[in-house]
C-alpha cells in the first residue's frame, strides 16, 4: 500500500475551515446547530466532523461544503491536535463517502488529503473500503473482492471497463455539462438540448458502482457519443476550440466504451 501523504494545513486554515462549516450550518438553521456550538467547536474540531457526519438535516449544497472543509478540520486535527488515528481514519471515511454520494468532484477533495489526482482521492476511498471489510488496506484488495461478489460467471468486457473507467466517463461527461455552461454562447438549441439530456443522465448515476448503474453509464455514453458527432460540425469549431482537451478525452472514453460493449465492430 502507498504511504499515506502527510497533510499539510497551517493552524489558521484549520480553524477557518471549522469557522466555515459553522457559518454554513448558522445560514440554513440546521436545526441540530445548538448540539454543535455547546461542543465549543473551536477547540473541539473532531466534534465539527462528527456533526457534519450524524447531523445531515440540511441542504445537499451545505453538505458538499462541509465535505470540503470537513477534510481540512481532519488535515489540522492530524498535524496538530491530539485524536485516536483509528478514529481519524474512520472520520475521513465518511467524509469521503459522503462526498461520494453528493457527487463532489473528485479532484476537490484531493488537496485537503495532500494528494494531486482524482485518481489517488479514489484510491483512499478503495482503501478505507478494504480495511472496513477486514481486508489489507489495498484497494486492490477492495477490487478483488467486489469482484468477488459479482456474478459467477465471468464479468464481461464492460463490467472490466466500467469498473476501471466508468468514474472517468462520469466526470467526463460532468466536466462537458459545466463547459456549456460557460461556453453557451458559442452553440445552439439543438445541441444544448443533448446537453441537457446528458445532464439529467449524470445526476441519475450514483457511487458506489454496481452492476444497476450500467444502464445508466450506458446512457451517458450514447449521449457523450452523439454530443461529439455534433460538435465535428463547423458550426461548433469555436465551442472545440475553447473546450480545449476536453472533447477529444470524451471522444476516446466513448470510443473505449463502445468497444468494451460491442468489440471491434
Amino acid at each position: 500500500m502507498p504511504r499515506q501523504a502527510i497533510p499539510r494545513v497551517s493552524k489558521t486554515a484549520g480553524q477557518d475551515a471549522i469557522d466555515a462549516i459553522v457559518e454554513r450550518r448558522r445560514q440554513v438553521r440546521d436545526p441540530d446547530l445548538d448540539g454543535l456550538l455547546r461542543s465549543d467547536p473551536g477547540e473541539n474540531p473532531l466534534s465539527v466532523v462528527r456533526h457534519v457526519l450524524s447531523c445531515q438535516r440540511v441542504p445537499d449544497w451545505v453538505l458538499v461544503g462541509d465535505v470540503i472543509d470537513g477534510l481540512w478540520v481532519l488535515a489540522y486535527i492530524r498535524v496538530y491536535c491530539a485524536h485516536r488515528p483509528e478514529e481519524a481514519e474512520r472520520l475521513e471515511h465518511g467524509l469521503l463517502e459522503l462526498g461520494r454520494a453528493k457527487q463532489v468532484a473528485l479532484i476537490r477533495m484531493a488537496p485537503p488529503l495532500n494528494v494531486r489526482t482524482r485518481q489517488a482521492v479514489e484510491h483512499r476511498i478503495l482503501r478505507h473500503r478494504a480495511a472496513q471489510l477486514g481486508l489489507g488496506r489495498n484497494e486492490r484488495h477492495e477490487r478483488a473482492h467486489r469482484l468477488s461478489q459479482a456474478a459467477s460467471r465471468p464479468a464481461s468486457a464492460e463490467a472490466q471497463w466500467y469498473d476501471r473507467h466508468g468514474l472517468a466517463l462520469w466526470e467526463a461527461a460532468a466536466d462537458l455539462v459545466k463547459c456549456r455552461a460557460r461556453l453557451d454562447h458559442l452553440i445552439d438549441d439543438e445541441l444544448a438540448e443533448s446537453i441537457i439530456e446528458l445532464r439529467r443522465a449524470v445526476r441519475r448515476m450514483r457511487w458506489p458502482l454496481t452492476p444497476e448503474h450500467y444502464s445508466t453509464l450506458r446512457e451517458i455514453g450514447w449521449w457523450l457519443g452523439e454530443i461529439v458527432d455534433e460538435l465535428n460540425e463547423d458550426r461548433y469549431a469555436r465551442f472545440r476550440e475553447e473546450a480545449g482537451e476536453l472533447v477529444p478525452r470524451v471522444a476516446r472514453l466513448v470510443a473505449d466504451q463502445h468497444r468494451a460493449r460491442f468489440g471491434d465492430e
